[in-house]
């Protein structure tokens, strides 16, 4: 290739006989004699195709994927390359993206983040940002100070939550098959499952309470109990889900377990439905049975509420092969809900251990009580989505002297703002960055109202809450009232009163 650039640039032989006699293709040879080859600032050989953006736009790139990540608006690798295209084509730069799809190719992007090892390919975990500092400070101050009155120890402290199954297995186990094969498939009970609502209830010394099964059905039938766990609770629902009745059911059931008094309290911990935290009737029989109900946090369940985080996962794992157990021993039937509950109670036997209850509790932080638990980084997503959008104008009045030397302490509005000014060393200036096809969310600015309607941690049993519920439930009580007189009239033959669409209807009729 060196003789042939010498011969030719001395002038002795012509372009396509120098090709011709040193065997070099022309497009190869047009590429070195016009250094297409070579980078212009470091004078350094390119192996392969040339990339699209240069060093610095890629660093930006790179920045502005990181920032969104993390704070809990993490791009995908489809964004990626659709914003890549469009950067290409709104800055007018020379690329060789498809135009059809308008996107960046696959072997770009995986190239892209072979140049920025920084970057990973990971699954993310759902994040809500009810599960923020202030929420979980204020819960563990209502729990220390409960323990501490109270005299709570381990046996003392109890969790309940619900969980649903399925008379169709919700996620199908791996199994061995013909490699590249196209499909893999497993014999299912059927399309679409009706759901059975499940009461679990465990102490932090990992003592178990007898549990109750809720079927979708209008009549009850025994045969429903067969094979359930030792003790539990049939009971129906038209729709399969517990109510405030049943929860008062449930509650007796465990009084009479458990046997508290007004001086040997027990806590009970649970979420915030409204048929525990809306409930008079319940509260009151807790009230004078010594059991104290204390309410999580709104969208924290996941991490404070400790049959959630280790007992309930296995629990379904469980019933899942018990499924696809019955359904290899007896070949072309179907699961129906005389069967749920021996399944129920096969997974139940396997997941409630002594182990699972300790660890859920010791892992929320309930017992032993220890907020710190929770580390800055379970923090993040909640904390960050409460922080209220700096204003533009207040960013850029700060003083030079004022901001923070290294970009960990920057706030969120001025590494925006540093990102977008030094977005580029090119000579012509972009007329769009990253940052304005890939914008950062802003969260809203009403959180100290949003933070007001959320549900906060607090005693159901304590004095304030059971008056507040009162006028609430004597005017649901008139209501029902109403109802029933209304019911037994019609029933003795009184006619019916119209409702204000029926009355405008009939005098439009009468018009």
């Amino acid at each position: 290739m060196k003789a042939a650039l010498n011969v030719f640039r001395e002038g002795n032989i012509g372009f396509n006989e120098v090709c011709r006699q040193y065997s070099i293709p022309k497009p190869i040879f047009r590429r070195h004699l016009k250094s297409y080859n070579v980078r212009a600032n470091e004078s350094k050989k390119i192996i392969g195709r040339s990339c699209s953006f240069s060093a610095e736009m890629e660093e930006d790139l790179e920045k502005h994927i990181l920032t969104l990540e993390s704070i809990f608006f993490g791009v995908t690798i489809r964004e990626v390359r659709k914003a890549a295209f469009e950067f290409a084509e709104r800055n007018g730069l020379k690329h060789n993206f498809n135009k059809i799809t308008r996107m960046a190719g696959k072997k770009w992007i995986y190239s892209f983040m072979s140049r920025h090892p920084q970057l990973s390919l990971r699954q993310p975990e759902s994040t809500c940002k009810g599960f923020n500092r202030s929420n979980v400070q204020e819960f563990f101050n209502i729990l220390e100070k409960l323990v501490d009155d109270h005299a709570l120890t381990a046996p003392k402290i109890y969790n309940v939550d619900e969980t649903g199954f399925s008379t169709v297995q919700k996620r199908c186990q791996k199994v061995l098959a013909k490699k590249g094969k196209s499909q893999v498939g497993v014999i299912a009970s059927g399309e679409r499952g009706v759901n059975t609502t499940f009461v679990c209830c465990a102490s932090a010394a990992g003592q178990y309470v007898a549990p109750m099964v809720i079927f979708k059905r209008k009549r009850m039938a025994p045969e429903l109990a067969d094979g359930a766990p030792p003790g539990s609770l049939v009971e129906i629902t038209d729709t399969g889900y517990t109510n405030a009745d049943l929860f008062v059911t449930w509650l007796k059931h465990f009084i009479a377990a458990v046997k508290p008094s007004k001086e040997d309290r027990v806590l009970l911990v649970l979420d915030g439905h409204t048929t525990h935290s809306r409930n008079l009737a319940a509260i009151e029989m807790a009230r004078e049975n010594g059991v104290i109900i204390l309410q999580l946090p709104g969208h924290t369940t996941h991490r404070l509420q400790p049959l959630d985080v280790a007992v309930f996962k296995p629990f379904q794992v469980y019933y899942d092969q018990s499924v696809e157990k019955w359904l290899r021993e007896h070949p072309g039937r179907t699961i129906g809900q005389f069967q749920v509950a021996r399944l129920i109670g096969e997974g139940y036997g396997k997941a409630a251990c002594v182990a699972n209850a300790i660890s859920g509790f010791k892992k929320c932080g309930i017992w032993p009580v220890d907020r710190n638990v929770f580390t800055d980084v379970d923090f993040e997503g909640g904390d960050v989505l409460q922080t209220e959008p700096k204003p533009k104008a207040l960013a850029e009045s700060k003083d030079a002297d004022d901001t923070p030397s290294s970009d960990d302490d920057v706030p969120l509005a001025l590494l925006v703002e540093k990102q977008k000014s030094c977005a580029t060393s090119e000579t012509r200036p972009l007329d769009v960055s990253f940052e304005d096809i890939l914008p950062i969310p802003n969260s809203p600015g009403n959180q100290k109202n949003a933070s007001k309607r959320a549900q906060a941690a607090k005693v159901l049993t304590s004095t304030p809450h059971k008056d507040e519920l009162k006028p609430k439930q004597s005017t649901i009580e008139e209501k029902k009232k109403r109802l029933a007189k209304r019911k037994i009239g019609i029933a003795n033959g009184q006619p019916k009163k119209k409702s204000k669409k029926e009355k405008c209807f009939s005098m439009v009729q009468m018009t």
